[in-house]
């Protein structure tokens, strides 16, 4: 790996952590931080990021292990495996299996394409609480989540609060919402670009790809460097986000116990 590429994930590493409290409980337990979401057990709001180069042994993971199960969440970690290679063994020690490895994709001003001129498809940055909570309900439908409760649609405040971005995009003259998503508030200039999701009747038209490219353009705009989002690489997804100019920059590895 190229001194640039590692350089580009020791930011990316730092961003994740440093953006973990977007409406959550975060606690250290060295060399961990872990961010525990007191209005929902889902695993992916629930997880720990180890330190650079961490080391954890035996008995770092045994405690991590322990504070999960205090909360009554599953352990899990999301991490960028290259930064930490000694910890990887120690969880799999611990009965801990990879769920995925996921791309690490980025972009730049140059290479990104502009957001799409589609039919009767109107595009915005969510500010306004109605448009924040239609972004919030589109989410949980995209994704399979339940209903859609205040917690949700406060993650999204906050997210807009400190700095990070919420995108909308619905239909001309009706303003039904048919995809949404986020970058997260920044952190020395890079961000996450996450939970892009379309409504099931709306795919195939590049509304996905269209809300990826509004929110990496607007982070820009902002003085945001390097907006980066992952996706698996077996999916639609990741060809579309190759389509409108993010590359691949490194992995980031979902594991749990």
């Amino acid at each position: 790996m190229s001194t640039e590429n590692r350089t580009a994930l020791h930011r990316v590493s730092a961003c994740l952590r440093a953006t973990m409290n977007c409406g959550s409980n975060v606690f250290r337990l060295p060399p961990f931080t872990v961010m525990i979401d007191a209005a929902s057990s889902d695993p992916l709001r629930n997880y720990a990021i180890p330190d650079d180069g961490a080391e954890p042994g035996e008995a770092g993971i045994a405690v991590l292990v322990a504070f999960f199960a205090a909360t009554g969440r599953t352990a899990r970690l999301e991490y960028i495996p290259d930064l930490a290679p000694a910890v990887l063994p120690c969880l799999q020690s611990h009965g801990f299996t990879a769920e995925r490895l996921l791309p690490l994709m980025t972009c730049t001003r140059a290479t990104l394409a502009p957001v799409p001129d589609l039919p009767d498809v109107e595009w915005l940055m969510a500010e306004r609480a109605a448009d924040l909570e239609a972004a919030a309900r589109l989410q949980n439908e995209a994704h399979g989540g339940g209903e859609t409760t205040t917690a949700d649609i406060e993650r999204l405040r906050h997210a807009v609060r400190a700095g990070g971005g919420v995108a909308l995009a619905r239909a001309a003259g009706s303003g039904e919402p048919l995809g949404s998503g986020l970058y997260a508030p920044p952190h020395d200039g890079v961000t996450e670009i996450a939970a892009i999701g379309v409504r099931p009747s709306a795919r195939r038209r590049g509304i996905g790809g269209g809300v990826a490219a509004l929110l990496a353009a607007r982070a820009m705009d902002r003085g945001i460097a390097f907006p980066f989002l992952m996706t698996a690489r077996e999916e639609a997804a990741w060809r579309t986000y190759r389509r409108i100019g993010f590359a691949d920059c490194g992995t980031m590895l979902h594991i749990a116990r």
